[in-house]
């Protein structure tokens, strides 16, 4: 995939979920050539720092808020992030975050609609733990680390060292996928998304040793 098909499945993507009412806010993606690279970015490049600190969620995901530092902005506040650079056609890293919203301001003004709907039963749950969720992707060889630091990793929570291999780079639809399909059951049933995300996907870079412990197939 190159950075234009990248940006047009964004595109769809956030289309696709206005459509179908779960996103209240969203930011289609620009493309910005910095140097020999190409980046396919959030509009008017927000600082992400933020979400790379070591500070409370709670004001991490306050301050990308603010920032409009995202792509989507879910009905029930999550944020979702798409971030891909480029270089001579082929990828070189990739970002894609999700940040529930921790506080869920939404809920506590008109919790009828959520009683209403249950794709959000379980973000709005009692017993639900918001944490972020980060897939990883550069194809540095300095960076890469056999199992320590995979290629193509994800990152559950803040913990620095939490990096469990992923077989390849995601796509677009398949990082939606995913989010959809753990956090957003009866939306994922709803649409189609299964088979747009069978329709491309990026290389395995997973190691021999990646593969011998618990690794994500993207």
């Amino acid at each position: 995939m190159n950075h234009g098909q990248v940006c047009q499945q964004i595109s769809q993507l956030i289309s696709m979920l206005v459509k179908e009412g779960l996103c209240d806010h969203q930011r289609f993606p620009a493309v910005r050539t910095v140097g020999s690279q190409i980046q396919v970015t959030i509009p008017d490049a927000p600082d992400l720092a933020a979400s790379l600190k070591g500070r409370p969620y709670t004001e991490i995901y306050e301050e990308l808020r603010k920032a409009e530092a995202y792509n989507v902005r879910m009905l029930d506040g999550a944020l979702i992030q798409f971030l891909f650079t480029f270089e001579n056609n082929s990828l070189t890293s990739h970002r894609l975050a999700f940040f529930p919203s921790p506080l869920l301001e939404m809920y506590e003004s008109i919790p009828e609609h959520y009683d209403l709907d249950e794709t959000f039963a379980d973000m709005v749950g009692e017993f639900s733990v918001k944490f972020p969720i980060r897939f990883d992707y550069s194809s540095s060889d300095d960076k890469h680390k056999d199992v320590e630091h995979p290629k193509s990793h994800l990152t559950l929570g803040q913990y620095k060292e939490c990096r469990i291999p992923v077989n390849a780079p995601l796509t677009p639809f398949r990082f939606m996928r995913f989010i959809l399909r753990n956090f957003y059951g009866p939306a994922y049933f709803a649409v189609d998304i299964d088979a747009k995300a069978k329709i491309t996907e990026f290389p395995d870079v997973i190691t021999p040793a990646e593969r011998g412990i618990l690794f994500v197939t993207a």
